[in-house]
């Protein structure tokens, strides 16, 4: 009842204050009111807005996630309150009620369903100088690079942090000191973050070291406590993950990325040794308006080939934002895998994008477990002969149809490979969607 009364508190605030900037500053008679925010005559101290978004999902055939047909819709609302006192000091809070109907599998998993709670609370702190410093504190989002390791993931419920962010910014200089911990969804009462898991880093950024290149150097820790080794050892873990990301382009029509991170620690009673890395390259082949866009893609995470050894060499993704990396249908992680894509892009009107992308997948060693999105062993087949896992071919268009409004939709069908199965998981998996956002 707390929970449901906090949040539909904060609800009321957003209408009411939406209701008084219509009446101070409405839009003239006869303008279009769906492609106008109702809050955007708010005075500056205050900001109200908020998003809905629905999603009608129809996957078909068999996955790591499900074995049946089904076809459901899904709900996300959000309702942001922001004060701004003064320059320098800034409260937020979000508000998130996420629902799904006509789900046929009960009860709907939590990366898709959970009522009215606090997604985001938090207070920041700005200080302009020589040296800009921001400090956020409390419970929000995180994103840096590619977000392959630290992320949103925003297709999904969208993971946020009880943490704190300091940002330093010099010049093109820019670093961001973190600690926190990731939050866990929990549709049964307000989220807490995960108890006994830990992050704490720097992430750096330089802007033009060459020209229109940008590098991020970082240094990452993950520390969980009370864990079982390999051998079944409790104990606590401490890894180190330094990394460097590069993107840029150059000539004004190729586009590149790549970062590569090591991951060396303890793991209770083991010795951790892992690596990845991913390279990207894009082409716009011509300036037309549609611009055409052809590009690359490899990437790789290590695996474990052997077991009870003391060693754990299986790449730990972090807290990625994956949707869009591995395939639109989000089912494999960046662990113990290897990954060529090929894209194409293309602007097929004004406000009409499409994208469409191939992925050939495979397992670094066959003795190592395939992940799914969130990272947990899915499949395990130390027996099986071939590292393929399969293929799988997307097609997405996106329409921005006003500034609040824009709609998507996409296909992808994913071809079991000779891994999948000698598992005796016979793949023969499609997932179509169709979307629609709103943000005010």
């Amino acid at each position: 009842m707390l929970r449901t009364s906090a949040l539909a508190a904060v609800a009321m605030s957003w209408m009411l204050a939406c209701a008084v900037a219509s009446d101070e500053g409405g839009a003239p008679a006869g303008q279009l009111m769906l492609d106008r925010s109702p809050c955007e005559n708010l005075p500056g101290w205050l900001h109200v807005g908020g998003q809905i978004r629905g999603r009608f999902e129809a996957p078909s055939g068999s996955s790591l996630l499900n074995n049946a047909a089904d076809a459901f819709y899904l709900s996300r609302l959000r309702v942001d309150l922001a004060v701004q006192p003064v320059p320098w000091l800034r409260f937020a809070v979000q508000a998130q009620d996420a629902r799904v109907g006509a789900y046929n599998t009960a009860p709907a998993p939590n990366t898709i369903y959970n009522p009215m709670d606090f997604r985001e609370a938090y207070v920041e702190l700005n200080f302009e100088g020589h040296t800009a410093v921001t400090m956020r504190a409390g419970r929000q989002e995180l994103a840096f690079g590619g977000e392959r390791l630290i992320g949103p993931a925003d297709w999904g419920m969208s993971r946020t942090f009880d943490a704190v962010d300091v940002s330093l910014s010099m010049g093109r200089a820019k670093v961001d000191l973190l600690a926190g911990s990731t939050v866990l969804v929990d549709p049964t009462r307000l989220d807490r973050h995960k108890p006994g898991e830990h992050f704490y880093g720097a992430y750096g950024s330089f802007k033009s070291l060459l020209p229109g290149m940008t590098v991020e150097p970082y240094l990452l820790f993950k520390q969980n406590l009370l864990i079982k080794s390999e051998n079944y050892v409790t104990g606590d873990a401490i890894v180190a993950s330094p990394g460097v990301r590069i993107s840029g382009k150059f000539a004004g029509r190729f586009d590149y990325a790549a970062e590569a991170i090591v991951q060396r620690g303890s793991y209770s009673a083991d010795s951790v040794s892992a690596r990845a890395a991913t390279a990207l390259a894009g082409w716009t082949v011509s300036n037309a308006s549609w611009k055409p866009r052809v590009s690359a893609e490899y990437n790789y995470a290590s695996g474990d080939p052997t077991t009870r050894d003391f060693n754990r060499n299986t790449f730990d993704q972090f807290y990625p934002s994956n949707h869009g990396y591995y395939g639109m249908m989000d089912q494999f992680g960046w662990k113990n895998m290897k990954d060529f894509r090929a894209g194409f892009d293309l602007v097929a009107a004004k406000k009409l994008k499409l994208h469409s992308d191939y992925n050939d997948f495979r397992l670094a060693t066959v003795q190592d477990s395939l992940y799914n999105s969130s990272g947990t062993s899915a499949v395990l087949n130390r027996k099986a002969t071939s590292n393929r896992i399969g293929s799988e071919v997307n097609v997405v268009g996106l329409y921005q149809w006003s500034k609040i409004w824009k709609f998507g939709a996409g296909i992808g069908h994913l071809f079991a490979g000779e891994f999948l199965r000698q598992s005796k998981c016979t793949f023969g998996y499609t997932y179509s969607y169709l979307m629609f956002v709103g943000s005010f």
